[in-house]
């Protein structure tokens, strides 16, 4: 595969990604509006939306990847979205635990 194609299907999936993590961003925001609020739901939600942003500065600003403010803003983006998604996961596996306990 030639660098120009290569180049151009990196390109696409960043977009295609991007679309999806709003996808993934608003599921998260009904998710939050659904349940009781709690801490981890709403850790989701900010997980989704670092996520977001960190793909949306690769998708829109493919000139200025140069400048090392562009690269520190994905990178806090995404180091931010794991942390996130990590603390939610947490709780949710918590909360999931305590409920199967009182069940049974």
């Amino acid at each position: 595969m030639p660098l120009n194609e290569f180049v151009f299907l990196v390109e696409l999936l960043h977009i295609v990604s991007a679309v999806s993590v709003l996808g993934a961003l608003v599921l998260a925001i009904k998710l939050f509006m659904e349940t009781d609020k709690v801490w981890y739901w709403f850790s989701l939600l900010l997980s989704a939306l670092f996520f977001a942003l960190s793909q949306w500065i690769i998708v829109l600003t493919p000139f200025l990847r140069s400048f090392d403010i562009i690269a520190s803003l994905t990178e806090i983006s995404d180091i931010l979205a794991i942390l996130f998604f990590a603390a939610s996961c947490y709780g949710i596996y918590k909360t999931m635990k305590d409920i199967r306990r009182r069940v049974e």
